[in-house]
């Protein structure tokens, strides 16, 4: 028999798979942040919840690995080969504080967290934007030809 999945299970996957790359990229800088800060929450509130703690920290390791798998090495060259080296950093980081519970380690990290973030979605929005003029250019372009032929 096989197994129905929930609505909001599809509503997130069609979410997923109809988002670009690129916001992809910041929706997984979402959740690292998130995952981060909700490990620190429980840290300070309680380094007794050990489960909660390894989930949170488990999850922000995961958005990581996500990003450093979404880096193409052949395209970025360098500018990609250095953030994987930033993000194998972190990723080090959020380990080690998972191992010993150190409130320190993780909140050194969550702000760059936060920079990188920012950056990334600023460069989005750059990369649409461009987007869009050049579709907007390319549209002008056939319009004009089609003018000129008929004209």
């Amino acid at each position: 028999m096989a197994m129905r999945s929930k609505p909001g299970e599809r509503y997130l996957e069609t979410a997923i798979s109809t988002t670009s790359k690129e916001d992809l990229i910041v929706k997984t800088f979402d959740v690292l942040i998130l995952a981060s800060q909700q490990a620190l929450s429980r840290m300070q509130a309680d380094l007794g919840d050990i489960e909660g703690i390894h989930r949170a920290l488990l999850r922000a390791q995961r958005a990581i690995a996500a990003l450093m798998g979404a880096l193409d090495m052949e395209i970025g060259g360098e500018l990609a080969v250095n953030l994987f080296r930033v993000y194998e950093f972190w990723h080090h980081e959020l380990v080690m504080a998972n191992m010993s519970k150190d409130m320190e380690r993780l909140s050194r990290v969550i702000p760059y967290f936060v920079e990188y973030r920012q950056t990334w979605a600023e460069a989005v929005t750059q990369f649409k934007a461009m987007q869009r003029q050049n579709a907007d250019a390319s549209q002008a372009m056939v319009a004009g030809a089609s003018f000129a032929a008929v004209g």
